[in-house]
């Protein structure tokens, strides 16, 4: 009788850990699947920045090259206007 007992309480802790642990399981999968779903998203963003960085290095090269011209449209204006007292 005391072995069908503890037979009986064996079998019940073993279907309760299991349930536990397939419990468990899913909910770290779960956990996985957002930390999953936070890299990609993550990794688009950073794609986006990266695209939007090169659109910004490209802006800043035309208006230095703008700068640039400008300069030289200056100095040589500048340079007409001088008068040279030598």
């Amino acid at each position: 009788m005391k072995t069908n007992n503890i037979l009986l309480i064996l079998i019940i802790l073993s279907f309760a850990g299991a349930t536990w642990l397939i419990t468990e399981n899913h909910a770290l999968k779960h956990r996985e699947i957002d930390m999953m779903d936070k890299w990609f998203n993550m990794e688009e963003d950073l794609s986006d920045m990266q695209v939007e960085i090169f659109d910004m290095k490209t802006q800043m090269n035309r208006i230095e090259s703008l700068i640039d011209e400008m300069a030289v449209d200056y100095s040589d204006t500048n340079s007409a206007n001088t008068v040279n007292y030598n």
